[in-house]
């Protein structure tokens, strides 16, 4: 049987010109490429000396760890997102995931190169039986990839032509 780590997508604002994440915007995750290979299931048989083995490999659940601490569990390959979900909505109305799906609470700026470490890591089980016996392997296959979160902060500017400030300052990095 062959297994691959599935191949990762996750839906950063998409009217954002830089693919970044937005605080408190909800965040879709999907696997790009479902099939056998990645998802499952797959079935496969072999004989030798006259005793037939057969395997069924299933893919329980896909663990997306977020980088930040939390890990969301989601079943499947998860809903791609399009950029229709998003054209002509404000941020505060952009769909959640109906399947697989987070909102970060602070950016990602004091991390590691400035983004969260997203992981996802498919656990299989592989189910076999022959010559009289049967039992299960598991198994997980992980991909990684990163995705900077930037917040946004409102400018208050003074009708007079004053300079503009933001209305609050940025976060430190100690907390």
């Amino acid at each position: 049987m062959k297994f691959v780590a599935p191949q990762l997508r996750v839906s950063p604002y998409v009217q954002s010109a830089d693919h970044v994440g937005i605080v408190n915007v909800p965040i879709w995750m999907w696997v790009t490429d479902p099939g056998p290979t990645t998802t499952g299931p797959q079935t496969k048989t072999a004989a030798l000396g006259g005793v037939s083995i057969t395997a069924t490999g299933t893919v329980d659940r896909i663990e997306w760890s977020m980088g930040a601490g939390d890990t969301v569990s989601c079943k499947g390959a998860g809903t791609a997102f399009t950029r229709e979900m998003a054209v002509g909505k404000s941020l505060k109305d952009v769909p959640s995931s109906p399947t697989c799906g987070y909102k970060y609470s602070k950016a990602s700026r004091c991390e590691k190169a400035g983004a969260y470490n997203v992981t996802a890591t498919a656990y299989w089980t592989v189910h076999w039986t022959g010559g009289g016996m049967q039992g299960d392997i598991p198994l997980d296959f992980s991909r990684s990839i990163p995705l900077r979160v930037t917040d946004l902060r409102p400018v208050l500017v003074d009708p007079d032509g004053g300079s503009a400030q933001p209305s609050t300052p940025p976060r430190s990095c100690s907390n």
